[in-house]
This record gives structure tokens, C-alpha cells and sequence, in this order.
């Protein structure tokens, strides 16, 4: 029958069964009948949360700040009842800019304003867009009303210390006034646009990449607090070394025009430069590269290249080129309290093994899925950063030892060997 005909036919029998039947007694005749035709199907579940906080302009005017902590290049301002906190936040971030430039060399010339925003649970997502001046970097930093101390403040912050020393460092470096590396930038006159690549990203980024790690890596010790965010793993960062093996020299090819997709490889790679560089020659080979830097009135690529080779003995290039880093042979991903929980793990940090390959470093040493690698070469291990820490200090031997927690055995030691792509 022709669906024209059959659609006809069907809406004839619907209109006389409901005027013989009442239309109560339709809908539920044919609310049956289509439920008794329903194939299995899939939920889209869209929850709308609340938890996405967006603060411009407009809306920071409209927050009430009881007052100010003005520590020359840090600014705190506090609600209600934060002045306390306020001044411990401004005190720990002075001393942490003042110890970062001794670390690496320089001066940091971008002041901050961080705003201590109270929210009875603080917002996880969030877009923020402020107007400051050129110099000046805003952080809001999210309170836990209840939960209100300066550690506290600090620990439920990612964006604090990693991401704020990084624009720190990077906005001094590219700064109008004073900085001397030269950005890459965009322009566009009469619908006709283009940019002049300088190619001192990979000096930029991973100088500041650097910075705020070593701003972390201070915190911990400054505070004295494990739980807060010392570790850079929720970031971009965190597989530095493996990255820079991967990316090699297209590093130094690395502008702000580059495709979107190659961001987090070319981020962790910068950092990896400096990490190694801090490895093989000390972070005294740092502190001259900036030295030399600031002596000169403005430098491209190519002179940062020519300054970090004539300090390093050799050409950064080719050293770059020549780096190997060992294989793992699996996934691992960083043990937080969620997966500690969810996948019954009788540790509170470490590197859960989750996939093995077969005949890979991994499978050779024994690993199994759900191991979690707690040591290496008898340093903890809590993320991806420290493992390959652990591996680039060893040097090249066979092998290196690995504390490993499994479940039903507890710990155990394991050797690791170390192989690099192309070689068994």
C-alpha cells in the first residue's frame, strides 16, 4: 500500500476509534502501540550547572572589596573578613617572585592585582576578561567560604603559582618597557592582515614554563602544605621530556600563528629545553643566558639561539636534535584521590599503569595494568614530571630500579629498561 494511502487509512480508523472511544482511550491505545514499537535507544543528558563563572569589567566593578594590600609589584584585594589572608597571599607571591628571579636570572617587571573572591563553592570553569594595564597581570583567587585560610586559599587554586609566574615571567621578557624578546605579533591595516614571526617563542614560553615550576616546586617548601597545587600535571605541562624528544627542532619554527593542535606538544617541549639545560650544564647556564640577554637592546630567534648556544658550548640546535629520551611501553596517568578510591589503590600518589604494550619497557620490567609506580631511581614519584626527571637524571644505564605498588603483593622493586625509539 502506497504511504500516502496507508496514512490516510490509519488517520481515518484514529478518528473513528476516538469518537467511539473517547480520546483518553486513543492516546492510550496508541501510546502503546508505539511504545511497543520502540527499538533500544540512547540518553543525551545536558545538565545545565551553574558552576561556569564569567567576571569582566562590568561585573568586577560591582564587588564589594573591604580593602587593599599593596606590596609594590603584588596587589591583594580582599571581601569581607580576608584581610588576614590577604596580606599572607601577597607576602608568600612576593617572596616567590623575588626567589624565581634569583633562580633564572632576570627581573620580573609585570606587577599582579589578585582578587580573593568568596563563593560558597567555588567555580571550576570560568572566563576571565579584565582590562589592566600593560604591565599588569589580574588572578582572581577563589575562596571556600568556611574554608578560608591562606593555605586553604592556595590549594583550591590551580592557576596558583604555575600560571601566574608564568605570565609574569613571559610579560617581562616581551614587555614595551623593558622586556627585550621580541614577541611575535599580528597586524592588519584596510582588511589586509599578517604577522612577523620572531620565533622567541620557544625561549618565552619555556623560560616562563620553567619559572613556574620552579615557583611550585618553592610553594611546597614555603608552605609546607602537600595538598596544595605544586604539581603541574593538571596543567599543559606534563610530559616535558618525552615532548621534546618528539618535537625536536620544529621547537625553535614555534611561533604564535602555529596551528591550535600543536600547542600542548610545543608547551611541554619549551619546557623540557629548559629542564634538560638545567640537567646537563646547571641552572647557572640559565641565569648567563639572561645575563646576556639583558645586555642587549632587543633579540629575534635567531639571537637567542646564537646566545644560548655560545653559553652552552655548543649549538642549541643540534643539541636539541641529538636528545633521546627512554620509551615507556604503556599509559600512565597521575593517582588522585577519585581514581585511588574507584579503582581501590592502597596509595595516595604515584603513576597508575594503565595499559601495557606488549614486549615494550613496561612488559620487559614485568608492569601490569593497575600498576602504580611510586619511585624511580629512589625518587617519589607523584606525576608524569617526576618520572621523567627520574629517567633523564639517571644518565644511559640498562636499566634503573622502580618501587612499584600492586595490589594483593604491596610494594615491589622492579628494573626498568631503558630503550629509545629505533634501538633495542
Amino acid at each position: 500500500m502506497p504511504s500516502d494511502v496507508r496514512r490516510t487509512t490509519l488517520l481515518t480508523v484514529a478518528v473513528l476509534v476516538w469518537t467511539l472511544a473517547g480520546c483518553r482511550t486513543v492516546n492510550r491505545g496508541l501510546t502503546e502501540a508505539v511504545l511497543d514499537g520502540e527499538h533500544a535507544r540512547q540518553w543525551h543528558i545536558r545538565y545545565g550547572s551553574q558552576s561556569f563563572y564569567s567576571l569582566g569589567d562590568e561585573g568586577l566593578a560591582k564587588i564589594e572589596f573591604e580593602g587593599l594590600i599593596d606590596r609594590e609589584r603584588v596587589r591583594v584585594r580582599y571581601q569581607r573578613g580576608m584581610q588576614g589572608q590577604a596580606e599572607c597571599v601577597a607576602d608568600v607571591t612576593t617572596r616567590l617572585i623575588e626567589q624565581v628571579e634569583l633562580r633564572v636570572g632576570m627581573t620580573i617587571t609585570t606587577s599582579t592585582t589578585i582578587d580573593l573572591l568568596r563563593f560558597d563553592e567555588p567555580p571550576q570553569n570560568f572566563d576571565i576578561q579584565l582590562t589592566v594595564e600593560p604591565n599588569e597581570f589580574p588572578l582572581p583567587l577563589f575562596v571556600r567560604a568556611g574554608d578560608e585560610s591562606c593555605t586553604s586559599i592556595l590549594a583550591q587554586n590551580r592557576s596558583y603559582p604555575y600560571v601566574l609566574m608564568h605570565e609574569l615571567v613571559e610579560t617581562s621578557l616581551a614587555a614595551r618597557a623593558g622586556g627585550r624578546v621580541l614577541p611575535d605579533v599580528g597586524y592588519g591595516w584596510f582588511g589586509l592582515g599578517g604577522s612577523v614571526n620572531n620565533y622567541t617563542r620557544w625561549f618565552r614560553d619555556g623560560l616562563a614554563n620553567y619559572a613556574g615550576y620552579l615557583a611550585c616546586e618553592i610553594l611546597s617548601d614555603e608552605m609546607d602544605c602537600p595538598e596544595c597545587p605544586t604539581r603541574v600535571a593538571p596543567l599543559l605541562h606534563t610530559s616535558p621530556l618525552s615532548r621534546l624528544a618528539t618535537v625536536r627542532t620544529r621547537l625553535f619554527s614555534w611561533s604564535q600563528s602555529s596551528p591550535s593542535e600543536h600547542e600542548r606538544e610545543h608547551y611541554n617541549a619549551a619546557l623540557g629545553l629548559f629542564l634538560l639545560i638545567e640537567d646537563r650544564f646547571g641552572q647557572q647556564t640559565i641565569r648567563d643566558i639572561l645575563a646576556d640577554v639583558a645586555t642587549r637592546e632587543t633579540v629575534d630567534g635567531r639571537d637567542l639561539r646564537a646566545i644560548a648556544s655560545q653559553v652552552i658550548g655548543t649549538d642549541v640546535k643540534q643539541f636539541v636534535a641529538d636528545f633521546e629520551f627512554p620509551m615507556i611501553g604503556g599509559v600512565l596517568t597521575p593517582v588522585t584521590r577519585a581514581l585511588a578510591a574507584n579503582k581501590g589503590l592502597n596509595v595516595a600518589e604515584g603513576l597508575l599503569l594503565e595499559f601495557v604494550e606488549p614486549d615494550g619497557p613496561a612488559d620487559r620490567a614485568g608492569l601490569r595494568p593497575d600498576d602504580v609506580i611510586v619511585a624511580a631511581a629512589s625518587a617519589p614519584v607523584a606525576d608524569t614530571i617526576d618520572f621523567e626527571l627520574a629517567l633523564l637524571r639517571a644518565g644511559r644505564p640498562a636499566s634503573i630500579p622502580l618501587a612499584i605498588w600492586r595490589k594483593d603483593a604491596g610494594t615491589i622493586d622492579v628494573e626498568f629498561p631503558l630503550l629509545y625509539p629505533g634501538k633495542d
